[in-house]
Formats: C-alpha cells, structure tokens, sequence
C-alpha cells in the first residue's frame, strides 16, 4: 500500500450543476479508484479561500473543472495552459422571468423595458453576466428584438459566490442554500426592473421563495435552434491542467475513467440519483425534476 505522505495530489472543482465529478464525490468513487495508487484526489475547498479563483482562472497546477463552458474559456484565452477532455450537453431551464402581475405575454412584449444584469464584484470572471447577456441576446433575437430594443440595469449582488461553489448540501437538511440571484429577483420585486434572466433550479425555488410573486415569461429550452440554448452551462465542459496530462497520463485516464462509471451509475439509476444530485445543486429533489427533461442522466457522460 502507498503511504499517504508519497501520494501526488490531484485538486478538482465541479460547479453546482449535474455533473459525473459531482456524483463521483457524493459516492466517494474517487477515494475507491484512487486506492493503492501514488495519488489522492481532494477538492479545492481543503485549500481555503486563497485559492478559490482556481475554479475560474484555472491556476492550480495537477487540476481538474468540470462544470459551466464559460470560464474554462476565459482561462484559456487568458493564457493558462490547459486543455479540454470532454464536451457534454444538457438542457436546463434559461428562463426570462417576470412579476406575476405583468402584463407581458410574450418577450416581444419587453421591449423599451428594464433587464437586469447582475454584477458581481469580487468574482475575477463574471459569469453569471454573460449567462444573462446570452440569455437575453437569444431571446431577444428569437421574438424579434435585439438589445437596442430594451434597457439594461445593474443588479449588485454582495454575496460571496467563491463560497457557493464546491458545496455539499447532503445530509444538511438545514444548511442555507445558495442564492444565486437574489439581487435581481429584489429589484424585480421592487419594480427597478421588469425582467431578469435565471438559468438552473433557481427559478422553482425564486417562485416559492416569493409565494408566487414572479412567473416565468419564456424559456429557452424550448428554442428551436442548439445556438440559442448554449450559455453557460450548455455545453459543459471537463478540463485539466496540461501539466498533469504530461507529466502524469495514467492518473489523467484513472479521473476520466471514474467519471465514466459515475456517470453510468447515474443512468442507471435515475431515482436514486435524484438526491445527489440535488445536494450537488443545492436544490430539492423534485427542482431537478423540473429543471431537466426526464433523460437528463444520459447526458452527464463527459
């Protein structure tokens, strides 16, 4: 057996979404493959906030990502020497959101109206922008409309995203979860603007956090092209620090192949899966249900 102190640490980060590395974690399949090996595998939440940005920036040498497309991107373009193992794609809901008692029927009904844009000021990437920018973009074009048609307002939020991020909500039946876009659902509240953009299981739990004050408007996955149901999200992408790939490939093919068997364990076994995954999300079990079409697990294999 290897002694834990001679082990080579591999670090990943996985966003809170359906994700194989999010199973993989909650089953505790990385500890199984890795046993009796010269590695270990620990998430980058055992290194603090220091090196929180890594799920961004990607500057953590021996790394692996899987989550949202957008960030790995920037990183990339960025300079960081990494590169991408595998592409997937699953549908969520991209939804255009409204206060309940709006008059508005359809997004064409947006226009001269105020969307929100969150801005997040101590993330180093604002992805949650450019999901709402795309969001709106897509459907915007879709009905007719274009940016020049509306306004865009700013919606801070001061919450800490870096800590939202790894999080494991299983067994915390009491644990607060996370609050993706409570700065633009206030100002939709407070009537600052007439629309915001929520992407995921956010928008079940914004309607009941309300009591119903806010309906969906339109949802993009119902688009009828795959361009306007990209964001960032879809597709996602599983990443890797090219240093690992050269210097260790075997341990690159044992994280990759440990995936795969998370992956398969969740196809086959859709109602068992349901929980771990929303502890992944930070959502209910049934959120998941409605935020994913029913063959949603066939589409977690990176």
């Amino acid at each position: 057996m290897t002694d834990m102190t001679d082990k080579t640490t591999i670090w990943y980060t996985r966003c809170p979404v359906p994700t194989a590395s999010g199973i993989a974690f909650q089953r505790r399949m990385f500890e199984t493959a890795f046993a009796d090996t010269d590695y270990e595998v620990r998430n980058i939440k055992e290194l603090g906030a220091g090196q929180a940005n890594t799920h961004f920036d990607h500057t953590l040498a021996f790394s692996f990502r899987e989550g949202g497309g957008s960030p790995p991107m920037w990183a990339r373009a960025n300079g960081r020497d990494t590169q991408c193992l595998a592409i997937s794609f699953m549908d969520e809901i991209l939804g255009i959101y409204v206060r309940a008692d709006d008059p508005a029927r359809s997004v064409a009904d947006l226009a001269g109206r105020r969307l929100a844009l969150p801005v997040w000021p101590d993330l180093v990437f604002n992805f949650m922008r450019f999901a709402a920018e795309k969001g709106f973009h897509s459907a915007l074009k879709l009905h007719g409309l274009s940016e020049r048609d509306v306004t865009f307002v700013d919606a801070v939020n001061e919450a800490d995203m870096n800590s939202m991020i790894n999080r494991d909500y299983a067994g915390a039946a009491n644990q607060p979860r996370a609050a993706y876009h409570t700065a633009e659902m206030h100002a939709l509240l407070d009537g600052e603007v007439d629309a915001i953009f929520v992407r995921g299981g956010g928008g079940e739990a914004m309607q009941r956090k309300t009591g119903g004050k806010i309906r969906q408007l339109y949802d993009l996955r119902n688009a009828p092209g795959l361009a306007e149901r990209v964001n960032n999200s879809s597709p996602r992408l599983l990443s890797v620090s090219a240093e690992l790939v050269r210097q260790h490939p075997e341990a690159v093919i044992r994280y990759v192949q440990t995936l795969l068997r998370a992956a398969r364990w969740a196809q086959e076994n859709y109602e068992q899966a349901l929980a771990p995954i929303a502890a992944e999300c930070g959502v209910e079990a049934d959120d998941i249900r409605r935020n994913y079409r029913p063959d949603f697990t066939l589409r977690m294999t990176p």
